[in-house]
């Protein structure tokens, strides 16, 4: 019998267990929840997360209503060593694991990747709304997912039908908020049916917001945006243990923002841009699962497409960057009763093309990649409480860039290796290594043309590096989970730890060589090249203790990072920062009141030849305030209130170059039927 296991986050476990039960729910829960062991899909088979023996957070349905985050990023921002960077602009924001952010982090979107980088435009396109859970497994994992994978994965699963039924045959929701911020409104209307052999759903949002205000009464200039998008659903059992899922979603961000949203803008070089993102995706997926121990089998393909339109305020000047990505992924999990084996292979193209127009610009290349892998893994049982867990991953890569008549292909193996101990029924310890690389994209290979000028006829121009090799990754970790129950009365208490040590080495970096004046000047070059070894090594511990109504957790996370040659520090190394969160439940737990404090110190660890002055960044402490209220009078209706930063506090992330958005009051009203 499965033991209770730490809910990922404080205010999941909180609402887990204190909430009502789901959203097609008829009446509120009065009593306390047991809280459920939480499933993971981030390890490509569904596991318990007590059972996986890797570090991996979890946030539901009910926290990313709470938290009422503007982006996936921003939904994560509560986890220990998993934080937002890229400041409040919601379309700018990326995830950072462990010290490693941007490409170097795998999104993937209910199984399927989506790779997406170009320049300072967005990568993260799913919103918040359509999202069921997001994952986020810390550390490197390319024996899983192949290319990308160094610093971990973001596994995002969106809305599914049975979310919203339960055991009847119609449901939905209407869920509609306002932030006084900026004045967001957001609307979310989902529905979903069943018809004996069919559940489907269809789920859509709208957005609009204003300029996003700051801590010390200013507004952050062009931060405004109106977006929306739409979710499509369809599972069909086509016959005895056959299944079919057609998954459709869309989305459109529309608004004005600079070149690199993660800065302030100026008139030389960060301009404003009036930018339109699209984003397209469709999945099918068939699952096959016969009453056979070999055979547990799913078939995935899905296409993927982005296209931005971008056109400069000041002049109309226009760009569009376009992405399309064809991939089908093949999965079967055995049970030879010796071991578990899961055997899978992954296929996928990326074509990619960009237009820039006047002169002096980047030359995009119009470029295609392919790649196909293979992938095995097993978990082998050595005694009663010890478990071997292997895998293996082997991946062709090769990238064509047309417009240059030039080709470069590769291929690379990723292994990794766990030894499991469940010690007692309260204690898992998991001391395992994990390999993983990044091939470098398109456009760091083969990006020509102009880089940035500093007076007319005298730029700076890219020079392409088409024999750039992965970024390589291996980590050493140990893991542990503990769980207690009455030690102090009716009480439990849930652990989680790891310690790790992630050595990587040929980082690929932009290297941008220093103009020379004079009667013979040069502007300079700009190209990517593979930079020595580095080590990022810390630790995350996460802690929750719940008795009855009364739920209190602590988290923190620490990382360091340095380069094993020079002994400098590495930059984007988040601050060491803890998180606490106290909430009660009144009224019989219809009422849930909690207050979350994080304190983040300050980062001075920046020993590195660009920052010449020796700056550093300073800590902050920032304390939110939230409640969920489900009035046991009106059955459907659910109110969350959000006070995020009630000091209006004005503070800037480590690393970030914009501001932090001032205080946030957040009403949100959902009505189930």
């Amino acid at each position: 019998m499965n033991k209770l296991q730490l809910s990922a986050t404080p205010i999941a476990a909180t609402l887990m267990l204190l909430a009502t039960p789901s959203v097609g729910a008829d009446e509120p829960e009065a009593s306390t929840r047991v809280l459920e062991n939480i499933v993971v899909t981030a390890t490509r088979v569904e596991r318990d997360l007590s059972e996986v023996g890797r570090s991996i957070a979890v946030v539901d349905r009910m926290e990313i209503e709470s938290i009422a985050g503007q982006s996936v990023a921003d939904v994560l921002r509560f986890q220990p060593n998993i934080s937002v960077e890229g400041g409040p602009r919601a379309g700018s924001q990326t995830v950072n694991i462990r010290g490693l952010g941007g490409n170097k982090v795998l999104q993937t979107i209910d199984g399927a990747r989506l790779s997406f980088e170009s320049g300072h435009r967005p990568s993260y396109y799913l919103d918040p709304e359509l999202l069921r859970t997001v994952e986020a497994l810390r550390g490197p994992a390319s024996s899983l997912w192949g290319s990308g994978a160094l610093g971990g994965v973001i596994a995002q699963n969106t809305l599914e039908p049975k979310d919203m039924l339960g055991e009847r045959d119609l449901g939905g929701f209407l869920r509609t908020g306002f932030n006084g911020n900026n004045e967001q409104l957001t609307t979310t209307l989902a529905l979903a049916g069943r018809a004996e052999r069919v559940d489907w759903l269809v789920s859509g949002y709208y957005r609009d917001s204003e300029d996003v205000e700051l801590g010390n009464g200013d507004t952050l200039r062009d931060s405004a945006t109106e977006d929306y998008g739409v979710l499509a659903k369809v599972n069909w059992a086509i016959a005895e243990h056959h299944d079919l899922q057609f998954n459709v979603r869309a989305n459109d961000v529309d608004g004005s923002v600079p070149a690199n949203g993660t800065a302030q803008p100026n008139e030389t070089s960060n301009f404003i841009l009036n930018r339109d993102s699209e984003t397209v995706n469709a999945s099918v997926r068939w699952d096959y699962n016969p009453e056979s121990n070999l055979i547990n089998s799913r078939v995935l393909a899905y296409w993927n497409s982005v296209d931005i339109d971008e056109s400069r305020v000041s002049d109309g000047r226009a760009d569009n960057t376009q992405l399309d990505e064809y991939g089908i992924n093949l999965l079967n999990v055995s049970d030879l009763g010796w071991a578990n084996l899961a055997l899978g292979a992954d296929i996928y193209t990326e074509e990619f093309e960009a237009e820039r127009s006047g002169v002096f610009r980047p030359a995009p290349p119009e470029a295609t990649t392919d790649v196909w892998s293979a992938y095995a893994r097993a978990e082998i049982p050595l005694a009663e409480q010890w478990r071997l867990d292997l895998g293996v991953r082997y991946d062709d890569f090769s990238t064509e860039a047309d417009n240059l008549d030039d080709e470069r292909s590769e291929d690379d193996v990723s292994t990794s290796a766990a030894l499991v101990w469940t010690a007692t029924e309260w204690a898992t310890l998991a001391l395992r290594y994990d390999e993983a690389f990044r091939a470098p994209t398109a456009e760091e290979l083969y990006t020509t043309g102009t880089h940035f000028c500093i007076f007319p006829g005298f730029c700076n121009t890219f020079i392409p590096n088409p024999e750039l090799d992965p970024e390589q990754a291996a980590n050493v970790e140990l893991v542990g989970q503990f769980n207690f129950t009455d030690t102090l009365g009716a009480d439990r208490i849930n652990i989680q730890a790891s310690v790790f040590q992630n050595e990587v080495d040929d980082f690929i970096e932009q290297i941008v060589a220093d103009p020379v004046f004079g009667p013979f000047g040069d502007a300079g070059t700009t190209t990517y090249i593979n930079v020595d070894q580095a080590t990022l090594e810390g630790f995350e511990l996460q802690g929750t203790y719940q008795r009855n109504s009364l739920m209190f957790s602590l988290a923190y996370g620490q990382t360091r990072g340095e380069d094993d040659n020079t002994g400098q520090d590495l930059t984007n190394i988040p601050a060491d920062t803890l998180i606490a969160d106290l909430s009660y439940g009144f009224l019989q737990n219809s009422l849930v009141a909690g207050v979350r404090v994080t304190d983040a110190s300050s980062q001075r660890r920046t020993d590195f030849p660009e920052n010449e002055d020796g700056s550093g960044f300073d800590g902050y402490t920032v304390t939110d305030l939230y409640a969920s209220w489900q009035p046991t009078s009106l059955p459907g209706l659910k109110f969350d209130l959000n006070i995020n930063n009630i000091e209006d506090d004005f503070y800037t992330r480590a690393w970030d170059q914009v501001p932090e958005a001032g205080r946030e009051i957040i009403l949100f009203a959902r009505y189930s039927f």
